[in-house]
């Protein structure tokens, strides 16, 4: 559920900028098919209007969104990215070099997802980067809500750890807080 938070998030953005600023991509002149004679772009309506919507890129915020939410999880369940968090012993839990690993496969998945579209000239280079960016930014505020801090050894020590956020619990901060359930009506019974 909270993956698709950020994808949708981050769909959303994409799409807008895409409406709002555009950009003609590296082959919108092979998409237009451009004839002299007419003055116009002969090629299929969809692709050239495919063609004006380069910035962002929705393949690199959607591979970016998706990705970093996954190695954000992964860092989350093992404190890979928490060098202060206990290590368990002598376990394949407790290579920190093999768990930094492990959770920097996912970002270069799409990384490498970005950089085939510069190769496929289907975007500038500031399109990808935008596009991851927005991917990144999403999927970071979207994880953040819903799970702990991967980067705070307070998340790894307690009996709480790998699970999600508990939003009004007291091991958050927010023992204040008392809510009870109570019924709108009055007590006594009319008889």
């Amino acid at each position: 559920m909270e993956l698709s938070h950020s994808v949708l998030e981050t769909t959303l953005i994409t799409v807008l900028l895409k409406h709002k600023i555009g950009r003609l991509r590296p082959d919108f002149l092979a998409r237009c098919q451009w004839d002299e004679v007419l003055q116009a772009c002969t090629g299929k309506k969809d692709s050239v209007l495919s063609g004006r919507k380069s910035f962002p890129s929705g393949h690199s915020s959607t591979a970016f969104a998706g990705m970093t939410f996954l190695a954000l999880w992964i860092a989350g369940q093992t404190a890979a990215w928490c060098f202060h968090a206990p290590k368990p012993a002598a376990s394949l839990r407790s290579s920190r070099m093999g768990l930094l690993f492990m959770t920097l496969l996912p970002l270069l998945w799409a990384f490498f997802v970005a950089i085939s579209r510069v190769e496929d000239y289907r975007h500038h280079k500031e399109d990808i980067i935008v596009g991851s960016t927005i991917g990144i930014l999403s999927s970071t505020i979207c994880y953040l809500v819903f799970w702990p801090n991967p980067f705070s050894a307070r998340n790894f020590t307690n009996e709480h750890c790998g699970r999600p956020r508990v939003i009004y619990g007291e091991e958050f901060g927010r023992s204040d807080m008392d809510f009870q359930l109570t019924r709108m009506e009055d007590d006594t019974e009319v008889v």
